[in-house]
């Protein structure tokens, strides 16, 4: 009996890594997050307040590699998808929460050898996408300038109606 005869739920899961469905191998991924915490210390007070901010953004950091006779299309690829503009979805061998990431790419750093030909390992940074706290294209109620047009329009109709006495 080998080790791959061993049933284990972790090799059912395990996938192929990709970003922007450019493929690369994993070596490691850590993944980081937390609540976000503002410590009120007051002077003359012993008893600090620690105030829950909320979650803090999830960040994943990646070191991957590429190997093969294709490895250096495969290299041009995936620094292709780390430098281009906006979010993109992040599949990694062990799916965070069973499921892919949308994530905008931080640096990333590409390491290649004489000692290892045909082979270049990288560190990337991912940070959670989330979505935004405002909209451009959001409407929002202006309830002062909305009662100083009202009150001008009263007004010009008051003076129409004077006009016509």
């Amino acid at each position: 009996m080998q080790i791959r005869d061993v049933h284990n739920p972790w090799r059912d899961r395990y996938q192929t890594a990709s970003f922007r469905g450019a493929f690369f191998h994993v070596e490691t991924d850590a993944r980081a997050s937390g609540r976000r915490v503002a410590l009120h210390e007051y002077p003359k007070r012993d008893d600090p307040y620690a105030e829950d901010m909320g979650r803090a953004a999830r960040r994943f950091q990646v070191q991957g590699y590429l190997i093969g006779p294709n490895y250096l299309q495969q290299k041009d690829a995936l620094i292709s998808a780390l430098e281009a503009d906006g979010p993109g979805i992040l599949r990694l061998p062990m799916p965070y929460m069973g499921e892919d990431v949308e994530v905008m790419a931080g640096t990333y750093s590409v390491t290649e050898s004489r000692e290892k030909g045909g082979m270049c390992v990288l560190e990337m940074d991912f940070t959670e996408y989330g979505t935004p706290g405002f909209s451009a294209n959001a409407a929002s109620i202006d309830t002062q300038g909305a009662i100083s047009n009202a009150a001008r329009g009263v007004e010009a109709m008051t003076a129409t109606m004077m006009e016509r006495i």
